[in-house]
């Protein structure tokens, strides 16, 4: 993880020194990763996956975490990472990836795409294992008041629905929780783990993960299907501690709405479908 933690101090000089404007670079990193079943084993317990022997897809999302990092705090990229938004993410699994598997990782970056209040692009990561595609992950990031050369037209965005109904368990995210997921997953994004620096981004305290609470969402939804296609549109923060309440709906594949207590606004809506 020290690298990792490497990365991210250039990620924080990054918000400091502004980038030079410019195109998004168009590069492609190649990594080679062997799925350690202990690692698995900790990041399962901490989201509440259950054990088995295949690497569920929150996993497998981690994987080209830290080499989309090093792609974002190149020299020439045109936007600070921190300054980044998380806000969709849409995984694609072709197979199952057994425990010990030695998957190989293709990571980069899209062109960007014109918002009226800034700019998107998308992290774009292949995976496969012995030369036949397993999963395809797609994390898309919303840079506000950032207009980028070049810029593709804007694609419709994309909404989730909420799920209907009564909530059928309410989470508890503990103060602590960002840094023991930091700890399996590889994320040391600050805002999640430094209450003064949550702040310095308009933050009260700090934040939960996005992937941690989209993972508890997969979770919930029971995955056992072999190929499946499953979309997170990310919205409110939870602060930590906080609570949500969870309401679910199996009526056309599997949507878990994780909402606000008080008023039920959305932190996150999941949809996993077959693929």
């Amino acid at each position: 993880m020290g690298s990792t933690l490497n990365v991210y101090g250039r990620a924080v000089l990054g918000t400091v020194k502004k980038p030079k404007p410019g195109p998004v670079p168009q590069r492609t990193l190649t990594r080679t990763v062997t799925i350690d079943p202990d690692a698995v084993a900790r990041f399962n317990t901490v989201t509440e996956l259950p054990v088995n022997n295949d690497v569920p897809a929150p996993y497998l999302h981690t994987l080209g975490f830290g080499p989309s990092l090093e792609l974002m705090t190149a020299p020439d990229f045109p936007v600070p990472v921190l300054g980044m938004v998380h806000v969709y993410n849409r995984f694609t699994q072709h197979a199952k990836v057994p425990m010990g598997a030695e998957v190989t990782l293709q990571i980069s970056v899209s062109r960007p795409r014109a918002r009226d209040a800034g700019s998107e692009l998308d992290v774009i990561v292949h995976g496969s294992v012995d030369g036949k595609a397993v999963f395809e992950d797609v994390s898309t990031y919303f840079a506000k008041k950032t207009k980028l050369p070049e810029a593709d037209e804007p694609a419709p965005a994309r909404r989730l629905d909420l799920p209907e109904g009564s909530a059928v368990a309410t989470w508890t995210f503990p103060a602590g929780l960002g840094e023991r997921y930091a700890r399996v997953s590889g994320d040391y994004n600050v805002i999640h783990l430094n209450s003064l620096i949550a702040k310095a981004f308009g933050f009260p305290r700090t934040i939960a993960h996005g992937m941690y609470t989209a993972s508890k969402a997969f979770a919930q939804s029971g995955v056992s299907a072999e190929a499946f296609v499953w979309d997170v549109q990310f919205a409110k923060p939870i602060f930590l501690p906080g609570r949500a309440n969870v309401v679910v709906d199996r009526t056309d594949g599997v949507r878990v709405g994780v909402v606000r207590p008080k008023d039920g606004a959305p932190h996150l809506v999941s949809l996993v479908r077959d693929a």
